[in-house]
């Protein structure tokens, strides 16, 4: 059953990154450290497209039709995507690093504890994607802008009652 795109949609792709970093946690205490590496590999691929999506996508709308409220600025959406990209960097560097340590532990933990802070930024950045940029594109945006945006998103959303309708505005 098709339903009206709505870029509030976009937050299936939200779930879906938490999923894979949740799987990544659970690699990590498990030591796992080879699988964890390579979830992680395939969350940041994940979050780049997303965060690229947002970026080419919806930020020039947002900019150029939105006045926005308090803390809504553009530049604060793009500031915590730069944060996030410095994060996972990072992770992916202390994670192959785990691979090599006989007591990986120390390590670990404070992995674990700057993974925690990540996920708090996460959630926060979540939240205003949730309540401020994607309604408020919803509504200045045309049907027809809609399923030109989703059709164009490199981390798209796969949920079967998020099939683009092609009506126009």
């Amino acid at each position: 059953m098709k339903r009206e795109l709505k870029i509030t949609m976009l937050m299936e792709a939200h779930e879906r990154l938490d999923s894979l970093f949740f799987e990544h946690q659970k690699a990590l205490l498990r030591f796992e450290f080879d699988t964890a590496l390579a979830l992680l590999g395939e969350y940041r691929d994940s979050l780049l497209a997303h965060m690229g999506d947002e970026e080419r996508l919806l930020m020039p709308i947002y900019r150029e039709r939105i006045k926005p409220e308090k803390g809504g600025n553009p530049a604060l959406f793009l500031d915590e995507h730069e944060k996030m990209r410095a994060y996972v960097s990072l992770f992916i560097d202390t994670t192959a690093e785990l691979r090599l340590q006989a007591s990986p532990e120390k390590t670990l933990l404070n992995l674990l504890d700057r993974e925690s802070f990540y996920k708090r930024l996460s959630s926060h950045h979540d939240i205003r994607e949730r309540e401020i940029l994607y309604p408020e594109l919803d509504s200045v945006m045309t049907r027809k802008e809609l399923a030109e945006t989703f059709s164009k998103l490199e981390f798209p959303v796969h949920s079967r009652e998020t099939e683009a309708s092609n009506d126009s505005k």
